[in-house]
């Protein structure tokens, strides 16, 4: 009864969690689609677009924090431990970049599959009958994988560090890695087979992998509910595979590396570590993301958003494409018929982050 309590709660708080994600992927693919092909070679509305979704993506973390707290009090309470101590709302999970740098990469990735076919450069979105709509959908297609990858890394990660926060101040010293086999298409990975008999200091972040639906639950106590809850999808895992599946489940082997941006990574043990994401950084400069790497980074968006405004005006009163740098960084805004659009979600991200800093002051 017990580990249905905790499967329960576990069950609600992914679906609440599911909604949210996917409101916020209906919204930022809407955004990103209002795009022409010339305007996401176009920096001036790419980072408008990505400034527009960082701040979604910014209020989307802060209810999936809210609901890590949530299941944080309930899952003490299960264990006899009452609840305490105050968590922040908002503390973006990645280190060593921003919300906005981060929400550009669907860009990013459109641009670097569209590279390989310099011939192919449509003025205008073709339908499924024009024979470059193949070639074009696979660009399309890989920036929305992007955008739906890393939201889901970011919110996973987001949850997690909420949760272990009010275990932390709630004196809960350990906590174990909970299988949920039943999110993922291809059910638990090896590696997190083998890491759920381990139990993790709330001092530390939980390790996870690309696509990653481990949850958390409070350990040491003579009460385990997430050993219990385990050990039943652990027997039915193992059933499922079988034979030599099963035994090869049982003889996977993992480690723990420290991504740039993301802090623990789970690999397995014969894996080649992550290639740094970070220019300039290796994983030695991650540290653990809090309320105040998150203000820093809000600090940073908004003297972007200061430098961007001024570069927008330049073209707006040009009418040409005006390259700059910036953060070592070269840009280049051009002119477009969304331009307008763009000046205002660039102005909406300068006016929320004074707003928020101005709040913390």
């Amino acid at each position: 009864m017990a580990g249905k309590s905790l499967e329960t709660l576990a069950d609600t708080l992914e679906k609440a969690r599911a909604t949210l994600v996917n409101q916020y992927v209906r919204q930022a693919h809407t955004m990103w689609d209002m795009l022409t092909p010339a305007d996401w070679w176009n920096d001036g509305m790419t980072y408008a677009v990505a400034a527009r979704t960082a701040l979604l993506e910014m209020a989307l973390i802060q209810q999936v924090r809210r609901l890590g707290v949530s299941y944080a009090n309930e899952t003490l309470r299960l264990v006899g431990v009452n609840p305490k101590g105050d968590v922040p709302n908002l503390v973006f999970p990645r280190d060593n970049t921003d919300p906005w740098l981060v929400a550009q990469r669907p860009a990013d990735s459109y641009r670097s599959a569209a590279v390989k076919s310099p011939t192919i450069r449509p003025q205008s979105w073709p339908d499924k009958t024009d024979e470059l709509f193949s070639e074009v959908d696979k660009w399309l297609e890989q920036a929305f994988n992007r955008l739906q990858t890393t939201v889901d890394e970011d919110v996973s990660r987001a949850q997690t560090s909420a949760t272990l926060d009010k275990y932390r101040r709630s004196k809960v010293l350990e906590y174990r890695r909970v299988l949920h086999p039943e999110l993922s298409k291809t059910g638990s990975c090896g590696l997190c087979v083998v890491a759920a008999d381990r139990w993790y200091s709330t001092a530390d972040l939980l390790p996870l992998h690309a696509n990653c639906h481990c949850g958390v639950a409070p350990a040491g106590s003579d009460y385990d509910p997430g050993f219990q809850l385990n050990q039943k999808d652990l027997k039915r895992l193992y059933d499922e595979a079988g034979g030599t599946t099963a035994s090869a489940l049982k003889q996977v082997k993992v480690k723990t590396i420290t991504h740039g941006e993301l802090g623990p990574v789970l690999l397995a043990e014969d894996a080649e570590d992550t290639p740094d994401p970070v220019p300039s950084k290796d994983s030695d400069a991650w540290h653990t993301p809090d309320r105040q790497s998150t203000l820093a980074q809000c600090r940073r968006m908004e003297n972007r958003a200061i430098e961007f405004n001024r570069r927008y005006k330049e073209v707006q009163k040009a009418g040409k494409p005006v390259t700059f740098r910036y953060e070592g960084r070269t840009f280049t805004f051009k002119p477009s018929k969304n331009l307008k659009q763009a000046m205002a979600w660039q102005k909406t991200m300068l006016n929320q982050m004074r707003s928020m800093l101005g709040e913390a002051a």
